[in-house]
């Protein structure tokens, strides 16, 4: 089954500078690894095949009143995250056990995830939901690609209503290796541990950073880097080889080691550093990037400080630069 299941999804691998149809994939390689991003008709075609796969909605109530892919159970974003002072902490393991059993969803089968749209924000929360459900044990999810506005504007099936399943048991056994805590960030921070803690934030929250001279807070040794570069837009062209090589080289020019040194992603409220940790880790390949989900909102409740962080000249938007920051 789970072989069948990898030869629908590869045809959606968004490792070229196109969206690949089912039609156009070699039947060279149909073993390859399990897609982590696919595309809208990549789904529709396992769909029709019989593949198993489970499908997430994770959007508001509001717009899965509306319809939604058929097969899909509605589980909304907000049901995935913490208390509002730290939203971005993980529930206990106990906790998604009865989430996803609830909700009838295996760990053990594949997963596909969605969103409303494919924005960086929304395409973030695909990707703290994406991270979760992989730290709980699941060896084959992926996000779609483009959303819910993907599926309806290639006109294919639409449900009126999400699907229901039998609630089931489920064993959830965290995994450490994307997960970053509060020990690896202040081993970074206290040169105990080599390595880098990356902060994306929005241009504009930089340009009025530098507006007021009031400076961005994060935390200790915390880099600042272009949400452009690390949070991308999950568009084609950043799926191909040379985006990945450039973004590879954008980084190292940034003195960041990617041969063995742990790179941390943060930012404010945990969407963003979670769509820079999918795309470096999952997209780009490179290895031994972690997640910090509580993000700095959980940081700041645990009594962690928060340092004002310096902005390099050359990562500055143009029409702000050679203006202090303090």
């Amino acid at each position: 089954m789970l072989c069948s299941v990898r030869k629908a999804l590869f045809a959606a691998v968004l490792v070229v500078p196109v969206i690949l149809s089912s039609a156009s994939v070699s039947s060279a390689n149909t073993d390859a690894e399990w897609s982590r991003l696919i595309s809208s008709e990549a789904l529709d075609v396992a769909i029709e095949d019989g593949a198993g796969i489970q499908i997430i909605d994770i959007r508001a109530e509001k717009y899965v009143a509306k319809g939604t892919i058929p097969g899909a159970v509605s589980m909304p974003y907000k049901t995935w995250r913490g208390a509002k002072n730290r939203a971005g902490q993980p529930p206990s393991e106990e906790m998604l056990e009865a989430l996803l059993g609830d909700a009838g969803i295996s760990i053990d089968r594949p997963i596909v995830i969605f969103n409303h749209t494919g924005k960086t924000l929304q395409t973030g929360q695909a990707a703290y939901v994406y991270w979760l459900i992989k730290t709980a044990g699941s060896e084959e999810v992926a996000i779609m690609a483009g959303g819910f506005k993907a599926w309806a504007a290639a006109d294919l099936n639409i449900a009126e209503e999400p699907s229901v399943l039998e609630p089931r048991v489920v064993d959830v056994a965290y995994r450490d290796d994307w997960w970053a805590d509060p020990m690896d960030i202040f081993g970074v921070a206290t040169g105990q541990r080599k390595g880098a803690i990356l902060d994306a934030r929005l241009d504009s929250q930089v340009k009025k950073s530098i507006k007021t001279g009031k400076a961005m807070k994060s935390m200790p040794l915390a880099r600042y880097i272009p949400t452009s570069l690390l949070a991308p837009s999950l568009s084609p062209k950043r799926m191909s080889s040379p985006a990945k090589d450039k973004f590879r080289a954008e980084l190292e020019a940034r003195g960041i080691n990617l041969n063995g040194d742990i790179v941390i992603s943060v930012c404010q409220t945990g969407e963003l550093s979670a769509l820079s940790w999918f795309y470096a880790s999952e997209i780009v390949g490179i290895e031994n990037v972690q997640y910090y989900p509580d993000a700095l909102q959980g940081w700041k409740a645990d009594g962690g400080l928060l340092f004002g962080m310096h902005v390099p000249n050359q990562s500055i938007p143009s029409d702000a630069r050679n203006v202090a920051q303090n």
